[in-house]
């Protein structure tokens, strides 16, 4: 099937542009039988003959609905053809990532969010007619990006081959650079005076998270989502857990963050484990509404949730003083963590940071010290937060600090 093609092109950014905030109304996320706008960049720059580029996308139609996600497209000029997917070792790292538009009406004050797919398409060049083995062997071991630093280091301008040993020598792997600031980071604090032995251990902030093991060597068993949210208590969302993934869409005015969930967990092969997950999900939502609630309206809040997962929250997370339900900060916190623990379940140990910020009532610094407590790190490539081993440190908060007068 056909489909338009967005190009990416340099343009200046005038200092003259302001942000502009905006409500956020319907989200329209990528459907199998529908194609959506794509956003294609060349690895090899602009092309030059643009008047007329026509592409075409090819879908897989495998039965795995992991498979299906995948997506070949092709590109013909009149010299070159260009082909480029958005899975395997070949696509770009905005394939796989999460890119939408947004159409602004600025009538309402709302966008509307369309979820794209992006190309990096390369040339695609024949085969070497040759009959020495070797080279062709030497030749198509190699990816795109390294055959044109061969050419540049043999045929290229002194000038070019300097800008190529210097890519080389300063070439850092950024999730690498993540971990190596992560533990530059711990061992700066551990070897703080103000921290004493077995801090992390007796650190205030880990009161507020559930049973865990931090020791674990598997992320799966660091938190356990059969003890956090056991199956008999999920049982209390499967009505509504089955009409969602049944087709029908979710109530406009739920989160950001549970509409991310819940296309997380379609994605499961298993029907059980799809069931499972967004009842996981449901839960969440119901946390953050919880959370938006202000004291003096939590005598007659959920009402629409089930009443067994209204009363454990309550129990859980709220106390009566003077015939008042009160929630403090520590409760409050501990579903927080609890929320976000079980989002990171559903989602693969990954979380966004602005759907994290559209949905919570929380500011990023915050967020910051709360994804510390659970483990998670900040992923700059990605803007995202990732539960992996080793977990993140928790760094101690000293309460005696002076203050320059």
């Amino acid at each position: 099937m056909d489909s338009s093609i967005i190009e990416e092109t340099e343009t200046p950014i005038t200092p003259t542009l302001k942000k502009r905030k905006c409500l956020i109304g319907d989200v329209h996320l990528k459907q199998n039988a529908k194609a959506e706008p794509l956003l294609v960049s060349f690895s090899n720059g602009q092309v030059l003959d643009n008047a007329n580029l026509n592409g075409t996308l090819y879908q897989n139609i495998s039965t795995s609905k992991r498979r299906t996600r995948q997506r070949v497209f092709v590109v013909d000029t009149p010299k070159m053809r260009y082909a480029g997917k958005n899975f395997g070792l070949t696509a770009g790292m905005t394939s796989k990532e999460s890119v939408f538009i947004g159409v602004l009406d600025k009538n309402t004050g709302k966008m509307e969010l369309v979820e794209t797919s992006s190309f990096l398409l390369h040339p695609v060049l024949e085969d070497i007619k040759s009959t020495n083995r070797h080279l062709k062997d030497s030749v198509h071991s190699l990816t795109f990006h390294e055959k044109q630093e061969q050419v540049v280091t043999s045929f290229g301008t002194k000038k070019a081959k300097q800008y190529v040993n210097r890519r080389k020598q300063y070439q850092v792997n950024t999730e690498d650079m993540a971990v190596a600031i992560d533990q530059a980071a711990s061992a700066v604090d551990l070897k703080s005076e103000d921290l004493e032995h077995g801090a992390e251990e007796k650190n205030p902030l880990l009161s507020i998270l559930p049973e865990c093991d931090r020791d674990a060597l598997n992320i799966e068993d660091v938190y356990k989502l059969e003890i956090i949210a056991p199956d008999y208590f999920l049982c209390n969302f499967e009505k509504t857990a089955r009409h969602l993934l049944a087709g029908n869409d979710p109530d406009e005015n739920c989160t950001l963050l549970f509409r991310e969930l819940l296309a997380s967990a379609k994605l499961e092969e298993e029907e059980e484990k799809q069931l499972r997950l967004t009842c996981v999900a449901l839960y969440v939502e119901v946390l953050l509404k919880f959370l938006r609630l202000k004291d003096r309206d939590l005598r007659n809040a959920l009402q629409d949730c089930p009443a067994k997962v209204r009363n454990h929250i309550f129990h859980k997370y709220t106390e009566m003083i003077n015939q008042k339900r009160i929630r403090n900060r520590e409760a409050a916190d501990r579903a927080m963590v609890c929320l976000l623990i079980l989002a990171f379940i559903v989602n693969k140990y990954q979380l966004s940071v602005s759907a994290l910020l559209q949905s919570l009532t929380i500011d990023r610094q915050r967020l910051e010290v709360v994804m510390r407590v659970i483990g998670a790190s900040h992923m700059w490539n990605g803007n995202s937060y990732k539960l992996q081993l080793p977990l993140a440190r928790v760094a101690k908060q000293f309460a005696g600090k002076k203050h320059k007068k």
